[in-house]
Order: C-alpha cells, then sequence, then structure tokens
C-alpha cells in the first residue's frame, strides 16, 4: 500500500498551486511531501489548511480540507464558488499603508463573504512577509509590507479554483478529521510547529495558542486513527519534544529544509521531521531517523 513517488488512483494528474504565500506553508516542499505519500485509496484529508500548497500539488479527487482559521476557510470557500467577483473586488483594492490599516483594522464581522475572502489576499500580499498574525482579541496586527507585486495571478487562481470546487471546506479543530477518517484515507498535518527556541517565541495564528498540550493532543488522535487504518503524515521541527512525543508510535524521518545549503555555516543544519505510520517510499528525502529514547 506504499506509494513510490507516483500518485494513486485518488488523485488527479495535473498539480495546481496555491493563490497564498503562508508563512510556514509547504510551497516548497509540496513535491517532496507528495512524493512521500501513501498509496491511499480513500479521500484526502487536510486538517492545518494554511496554504494549501500539499493540496494543490497533489490534486485529489477527494478531499476534505479545513482549519481553525475561519477567515482563510471563508476565503478558499468564495475562491471556489466565484474567483472572477474575488478577483474584480481585488482590483479596486489600492496598495497603499492607508488603505492597508484600513482592512487590517476592519472587523470581518462588517464584511460579506466576498469582502472577508478579498482582505485576506490582499492582506496576504501586502503584509510584512505574508505573515497572518493575530493578537488574543483575534485581531490581525502584522504591520505593513510595502510589497510592490499583484496580488494574484489570474491562472493560478483559476486553476485553485477549479480543485477547491470538487472539496469540502469547514472550520474545524483537526481532532475532527482525525476522528473521522475511514481506512484508506490519508490525512496530511502540518500543525504550528514547536517552536526551536521554546514555547515562548510562539506567535498566534488564531487567537488560542497551539501549545505543548494540543501537540498531545494530535499525537493521542493520531494514535487513534492509524488503529483504524488510517495513512498518517506528519511535518514539524527537528526537536527533542517532538521526537519523543511521537518517536515511540510512528517512523520519523528528517527531511532537510532550504536552509542546509546556506553558505554560511552557522546557518547551516536545519531540518523538518516528516512522522508516518507507514515506511517512506525509495524516493523519501533521507533515511528513517531512530525513535527517540
Amino acid at each position: 500500500m506504499i506509494g513510490s513517488g507516483g500518485r494513486s488512483t485518488s488523485t488527479t494528474t495535473a498539480p495546481g498551486r496555491s493563490f497564498l504565500k503562508w508563512a510556514g506553508g509547504k510551497t516548497r516542499y509540496a513535491s517532496t511531501i507528495v512524493a512521500a505519500a501513501p498509496d491511499f485509496t480513500g479521500v484526502y484529508r487536510e486538517p492545518f489548511l494554511g496554504s494549501g500548497a500539499v493540496f494543490f500539488e497533489l490534486s485529489p479527487r477527494r478531499a476534505v480540507l479545513s482549519d481553525a482559521n475561519p477567515e482563510l476557510i471563508v476565503c478558499f470557500t468564495m475562491v471556489a464558488k466565484d474567483p472572477e467577483a474575488v478577483m474584480r473586488l481585488l482590483d479596486e483594492q489600492p496598495n497603499t499603508p492607508e488603505h492597508f490599516a484600513a482592512m487590517r483594522h476592519r472587523s470581518p464581522a462588517d464584511c460579506s463573504d466576498l469582502e472577508r475572502a478579498v482582505r485576506v489576499i490582499y492582506l496576504n500580499k501586502t503584509a510584512f512577509r505574508g505573515l497572518w498574525r493575530v493578537n488574543r482579541r483575534g485581531q490581525f496586527n502584522t504591520p505593513y509590507g510595502a510589497y510592490d507585486r499583484p496580488y494574484y495571478n489570474r491562472a493560478i487562481l483559476l486553476g485553485a479554483a477549479s480543485l477547491l470546487a470538487r472539496a469540502e471546506l469547514r472550520v474545524a479543530d483537526f481532532t475532527t478529521q482525525l476522528d473521522e477518517a475511514d481506512a484508506g484515507d490519508w490525512v496530511y498535518l502540518d500543525p504550528p510547529y514547536v517552536p526551536s527556541g521554546g514555547w515562548a517565541d510562539f506567535k498566534r495564528y488564531t487567537p488560542e495558542q497551539f501549545g505543548e498540550a494540543d501537540h498531545v493532543r494530535l499525537r493521542d488522535a493520531m494514535r487513534r486513527a492509524a488503529g483504524r487504518g488510517v495513512w498518517l503524515t506528519l511535518t514539524n521541527s527537528d526537536t527533542p519534544f517532538v521526537r519523543e512525543l511521537f518517536g515511540a508510535d510512528f517512523m520519523i524521518t528528517p527531511m532537510p529544509t532550504r536552509r542546509d545549503i546556506n553558505l554560511r555555516a552557522a546557518n547551516r543544519g536545519s531540518r523538518d521531521l516528516i512522522v508516518t505510520n507507514y515506511p517512506l517510499p525509495p524516493s523519501a528525502p533521507a533515511t528513517a531517523a531512530a525513535p527517540a529514547g
């Protein structure tokens, strides 16, 4: 049942691309993660959607996509429903510090779903590093980035809309997806990473922090799903906490990141971990690491 870098019968043959640039997103590594996929026969599930880079690369025939960020799900839903309207309204938005401030402080509760979707894309393209960060009250608080670039690529956004139109989108906690998954489904999990510098440097993606207890909940939900025959792939930071948490129940494989090829030796050595409940195919990026003791 293990893949060998090809696409299973549950996927199409034409990968797409995300229209969002998401901090922590997997655009650069989407093909690597898809090559490490099992040969699943069921539904593709992604409970931490982010930019959806792996979903678009995989282009599955059936998918359930969810996230704890309601603004993100509204954005994807509206792109799937009416991409032309999204693009028209984006074209009306000036890229100025004043308009950015107005969009940043506008409450989603005062917006239509179309306006909420456009707000997400606009802030994603104009905020510093595209970072979606909110405070405890759920208010967007990333500063203006002063980037001179288009808000969207028409072909990419329309391609994304076509793929999203056949997916189920919902706002949900990750446990919902894991507990609903059936044998033969593949669940790809890309949670907020365990901070390499400790929990104090965590930044909010939603008003609620995703902390140590949530990673434990995630491990426990993965255990339950694995027991039902669900295929699982998780990416996270290479830290002692992650290795200890998942090492006893799952297989751990290091995945080199872009920082490994940094010309400055002091900046090298960064890598992520791929955590699975199946042996990786020959096309996987590295040799499985020994479970933490």
